[in-house]
């Protein structure tokens, strides 16, 4: 059985899309016109000519924060005691997303034909990771998919939840640092020239202040657009750079250094590390793979070599905990816990403890760094605008003061 993405015309004339299931174009034209629709055009989800399937596959994804809550509703039809096949139909008839249709029509259909949900969802590497299907192909050969649906639904709901709280707490700050600049700009290069020119012809030597204004102004107004096009440049070349994994390496390495974010950084890796070692220890996959796959979660570069050094000597007989200690990038309180959980031979538990602790950790740093960030921003943007206001009020005091 394959799914077919058709568009068709009802006995009114509309134009109908969707996804309908059957074994060939054939009957899926037989399916249409006993819905009394007239099919206009039929293709397969996924082609059969190796070019087109990875074309298609690139292009079906599903919606920005989809995952978390298609896995939470999968997982709570399957404890419900739903077979896999009856609770992805359900899924598929209350999409609302065309992509999401086609991706849940086709694994309702793999599966159909006997298929594994795991080997189904690998058809779409960009809807589902590697954690995801190693995960559910573990709890499928382990006879426990309910229970690893229900982590991956946590996990996936607490990444995300992380993410917004980071984007909206930052969101103030951004927007007051553009809107400012923008203000700013505007009045260095078309108010403060006006307001100088009434300094232009006085016998008033011009104040420090006001003369490192003027220079500024002058600046901005003659290469400012010289100045942007510089700083674009940069970012691009700094950009580029970055792709260089040696660079990057070093870069993310320092990122780690610095007070403040350095710790975040590390914690809030550290929290990812573990939360998906955790879920993919608890799955029943082995130690190695494990640490290979929870690597590939961590964005900081150098951090993720600090992994990958820990799973080659883990590989190589060395303990999980002695292995992150000699990483020197785990913070001290996960390697501890780690080192517990060998001890008592409850690991898996232990790395969902050390998870829990990091992300809460992360999230009262992240709330202390933004309180802090917003006070700031407000200083730097009133000195700044106060600087402007004194720049151009002191040669106004001095001039009163001469025809005085």
């Amino acid at each position: 059985m394959e799914a077919f993405e058709y568009s068709s015309l009802d006995p009114k004339g509309k134009s109908r899309k969707g996804v309908i299931q059957a074994d060939n174009e054939k009957q899926a034209r037989q399916l249409l016109r006993a819905q009394q629709l007239v099919p206009v055009h039929i293709e397969k989800v996924l082609a059969s000519n190796k070019g087109q399937q990875a074309s298609a596959v690139q292009r079906l994804r599903l919606k920005s924060n989809e995952l978390p809550l298609l896995i939470r509703q999968l997982a709570t039809l399957v404890k419900a005691g739903l077979p896999i096949d009856d609770a992805l139909k359900t899924l598929i008839e209350q999409s609302d997303h065309r992509n999401t249709e086609k991706i849940l029509s086709t694994l309702h259909a793999k599966i159909m034909e006997g298929q594994s949900l795991a080997t189904s969802m690998r058809l779409f590497p960009k809807a589902f990771d590697e954690l995801i299907t190693t995960s559910i192909e573990a709890g499928e050969q382990s006879g426990h998919l309910e229970q690893i649906l229900a982590q991956l639904a946590d996990y996936l709901e607490t990444r995300d939840q992380m993410g917004k709280q980071s984007l909206m707490a930052l969101i103030y700050p951004i927007i007051l640092i553009l809107t400012s600049v923008a203000v700013v700009t505007g009045m260095m290069v078309y108010i403060v020239p006006k307001v100088t020119e009434v300094f232009a012809n006085s016998q008033v030597a011009l104040p420090p202040m006001t003369q490192t204004l003027i220079a500024i102004s002058d600046f901005l107004a003659n290469y400012g657009l010289w100045f942007l096009a510089f700083l674009i440049l940069a970012g691009m070349g700094f950009w580029s750079l970055l792709q260089k994994p040696e660079f990057r390496i070093k870069w993310h390495g320092s990122l780690l250094k610095w007070p403040g974010i350095g710790p975040l950084i590390r914690t809030s890796q550290a929290a990812k590390f573990t939360r998906t070692l955790g879920i993919l220890s608890k799955s029943a996959v082995p130690i190695v793979p494990a640490l290979s796959l929870s690597s590939q979660v961590v964005s900081n570069a150098r951090f993720k070599q600090a992994c990958e050094e820990t799973a080659a000597a883990v590989r190589e007989g060395a303990g999980l905990a002695k292995a992150m200690a000699n990483a020197k990038a785990f913070p001290p309180l996960t390697v501890k816990l780690v080192n517990a959980g060998e001890q008592s031979g409850n690991l898996s538990d232990m790395l969902e403890r050390a998870a829990e602790v990091q992300e809460k950790n992360v999230e009262n740093k992240l709330s202390t760094l933004i309180g802090a960030i917003q006070p700031m921003a407000i200083l730097l943007v009133g000195m700044v605008v106060l600087f402007i206001v004194l720049a151009m009020l002191l040669p106004i005091f001095q001039l009163n003061s001469v025809l005085k």
